[in-house]
């Protein structure tokens, strides 16, 4: 039986996904190297990081924002900008809508990013200042550095005219963007949003902060093998940086337009540890509550999980907080389900992190594939469950959850589902 008009206006579908990142540009080169196990992790190059701890990084070199931007604004704007409207452009055209026969005020945007221009417009910015005081700066200096930034130009870009906001949560930001275009559209105030998440820290200012506080990976010799999750020699997370952006509709409106639905949206959750600004709590109790909390959402049981998709970073407190976390809230099923994370081929983009993980679990569901956690050849004792390491796996894939981790100790997890017309949830 058909669902009625008003549960279906309800329900909230992704129809497009788009990706900038070291390990692929666009949906297609994203997956194929994340289900491959192909690295985009090499050595960093442009700016002098010999001094640095970590010398390794998904550094993008070869993105023409001018594909997207007029050369003027690409100028101006700094590279996660550049980032977030390219992957939203490719998310538009991946969904295969006109917007131009889409109400504007019916469309909005949420994109988010953890460190803003602090990558490398900030750091241009501070430069031409140290050299030319006030005649060094620019009149669009002020709104290029914050997160919104992103936001505006893809908005600007697309000619949206809905509802617009940008969040900033560190490592799950990315998440936390679907979660409030989701909102929006559940609430009734738009038909269709664009949302993801944008970042751009490989560059010598926040490197050097980032390597100061002891997170990022020491094993600079082979660059492909840096990310380690799980297994007990990682030593931390290996940067990238990059964009993730999802089209997201309304079940009515997707399916009036006849749209390929990738997953439904159908749960959230999130919950913080309140105790430390950097250091995180291994215990896995924190993380367990954000699970919870979506699979009551999702109206969902632990037996109803296919596949976690794992925020998985190589740090050894936030893998062992998965691993707990996963055997606290689905008990026995923890060890009857595949984990896997995708990080040791993409690496740690902070915002964008949550967005691949979802568009990595999008195409799972579609092609019946589980991507490897590559690099696992010595599982941490303490990380017992099915990583599925080196190897893709074949499996049937109807829920996927996946969660972020974040600095400050903010935890979101998510919940994806096939869609299926009847099915209320």
């Amino acid at each position: 039986m058909r669902a009625n008009r008003q549960d279906l206006k309800r329900r909230v579908v992704i129809t497009g996904i788009g990706v900038v990142s070291s390990t692929g540009m666009g949906k297609t080169a994203f997956w194929e190297a994340v289900r491959d196990g192909r690295s985009g992790i090499k050595h960093v190059t442009g700016f002098d990081c010999e001094r640095l701890s970590s010398r390794v990084a998904g550094q993008i070199t070869d993105f023409d924002p001018t594909v997207y931007m007029t050369h003027a604004e690409a100028r101006r704007a700094g590279r996660f900008t550049h980032y977030s409207v390219g992957a939203a452009f490719m998310a538009v055209e991946d969904s295969g809508i006109d917007l131009s026969r889409v109400e504007p005020f019916r469309a909005g945007t949420v994109f988010g990013s953890s460190m803003g221009g602090n990558g490398n417009v900030a750091d241009d910015i501070y430069s031409r200042w140290l050299k030319s005081g006030y005649d060094g700066m620019s009149t669009t200096d002020c709104v290029q550095i914050g997160a919104h930034a992103a936001t505006s130009h893809v908005f600007i870009g697309l000619g949206l005219r809905g509802p617009n906001t940008s969040v900033s949560s560190g490592c799950t930001t990315g998440l936390e963007a679907i979660n409030v275009g989701t909102e929006i559209l559940r609430n009734d105030q738009a038909d269709l949003m664009i949302v993801g998440a944008g970042e751009a820290s490989v560059g010598p200012v926040a490197m050097s902060a980032l390597c100061k506080t002891g997170v990022l990976t020491k094993y600079n010799e082979e660059p492909e093998k840096a990310s380690r999750p799980y297994d007990i020699t990682r030593n931390g997370l290996a940067l990238s940086e990059g964009a993730g952006a999802l089209v997201l509709e309304t079940a009515w409106h997707a399916m009036e337009r006849g749209a390929t639905i990738y997953a439904e949206v159908v749960g959230y959750g999130t919950s913080t540890e309140g105790q430390h600004l950097i250091m995180p709590d291994p215990s896995g109790v924190e993380l367990a509550k954000a699970l919870e909390l979506a699979l009551l959402q999702a109206h969902l049981a632990p037996d109803d999980v296919d596949y976690f998709c794992s925020h998985g970073i190589a740090n050894v407190d936030y893998d062992r907080a998965d691993t707990r976390a996963a055997k606290r809230v689905l008990g026995e099923r923890a060890y009857n389900i595949p984990v896997s994370s995708i990080k040791g081929v993409t690496g740690q983009p902070f915002g964008p992190g949550g967005v691949w993980q979802v568009a990595a679990s999008c195409m799972a569901m579609q092609e019946g594939v589980v991507p490897p956690t590559i690099n696992l050849h010595q599982p941490d004792p303490e990380c017992d469950l099915d990583y599925v390491p080196l190897r893709a796996r074949r499996a049937r894939i109807e829920t996927v959850i996946t969660n972020s981790h974040s600095f400050g100790g903010t935890h979101a997890a998510m919940i994806l589902r096939r869609f299926s017309e009847t099915d209320q949830g």
